[in-house]
């Protein structure tokens, strides 16, 4: 996302994930796809998931780079001609600021089922490969008698007194400070930068940023803050952890794709999109919920997700219902003037 992405400093916090992992090959698999990713789990999911099926069915063997595949990294990678990574982790509009200089090649939908993407997620120069969704954590043993049921009452710190967790790099803040407003869902976008910015300028003084998952949880279970706006699959885990002390709800939150990309002139060439398209299915999408806690991006993984995993799945209809769903293009054309804006308002005293 620079631009700082998603989980791009989860690249700072260990050197185990920037160093390349190897599925290991199965007879007949022929040829290398490099995966670039945030590390973590991450890597163990998508080859349980994803790569080790693709090897088994005679595709070819999938490289792990968890070194964090921010914007400037792809970009740089491609101005120099050295191109090493042929799928990237990114962010809708992500996909779309890369799309526009260059960086990425079109999506191929002659290989690629764009009817298998959840509408609004297929990109020209990326494709929806699973779902997730900014969420209100809170701590119940806090909010005993009155706990947050919306984004007003994370703004009413009179009538739930503790410090509020918002990420650090913007998203899911922004859209939450709109609510806070009072737009309607349906009406969260065009965000009025104006209106959001006095929005944190007033919460400010409770405010306190994370920078990825794993903070954003330990703020929660050390008391910290009293609630965050966090990524629902640690939502998830807190509330599991946490023996239900910390809660959480579908309730006006926010849902977003995580997004395959592919670097122009990569080395796979058209294999990463034989992958990619391998990773539609809806059975290896419904594989990677349950190992990752994220949601899919098939409908018809939607459609056929186990009463078991409905729960954490944002595509599901009855959370669905309570969701926005983010407009990419707005961030896209917005993010550089709404990160500048919002780090200015970090560093006022």
């Amino acid at each position: 996302m620079l631009r700082l992405s998603r989980r791009s400093l989860l690249a700072t916090l260990g050197a185990a994930a920037a160093v390349p992992w190897r599925a290991a090959a199965a007879p007949g698999s022929g040829g290398e796809i490099v995966f670039a990713t945030w590390g973590g789990a991450e890597i163990n999911n998508l080859t349980r998931a994803y790569a080790t099926p693709f090897k088994n069915a005679g595709g070819a063997n999938i490289v792990f780079d968890g070194t964090g595949p921010t914007e400037g990294a792809i970009r740089n990678m491609v101005d120099s001609g050295d191109v090493s990574w042929d799928i990237c982790d990114a962010d809708g509009y992500s996909a779309i600021r890369l799309g526009r200089t260059g960086a990425l090649s079109a999506i191929d939908y002659t290989i690629i089922n764009r009817d298998a993407v959840t509408p609004g997620f297929a990109f020209d120069h990326g494709v929806g490969g699973y779902s997730y969704a900014y969420v209100l954590a809170y701590d119940t043993e806090l909010y005993k008698d009155h706990p947050p049921r919306s984004w007003v009452d994370f703004w009413d710190v009179k009538r739930f007194a503790g410090k509020r967790g918002l990420w650090r790099w913007m998203n899911g803040g922004f859209e939450a400070a709109m609510l806070s407003a009072g737009a309607a869902r349906d009406k969260v976008f065009p965000i009025n930068l104006d209106l959001v910015m006095d929005r944190l300028k007033q919460l400010k003084p409770e405010l306190v940023t994370w920078d990825n998952g794993a903070q954003s949880k330990q703020m929660l279970i050390d008391g910290v803050v009293g609630m965050s706006c966090i990524w629902h699959s640690r939502a998830v885990q807190l509330a599991a952890e946490s023996k239900g002390r910390i809660a959480w709800t579908w309730a006006d939150g926010i849902l977003y794709p995580g997004v395959w990309v592919v670097p122009k002139n990569n080395p796979a060439g058209s294999q990463a999109f034989k992958f990619i398209a391998f990773m539609q299915d809806a059975q290896r999408q419904i594989n990677f919920t349950g190992l990752q806690g994220v949601g899919p991006c098939n409908p018809a993984a939607t459609k056929a997700m186990p009463a078991s995993l409905r729960a954490i799945d944002p595509t599901q209809p009855e959370a669905r219902a309570q969701l926005v769903t983010v407009d990419s293009a707005w961030w896209a054309d917005n993010y550089d003037l709404a990160m500048k804006r919002f780090q200015d308002l970090l560093h006022q005293p």
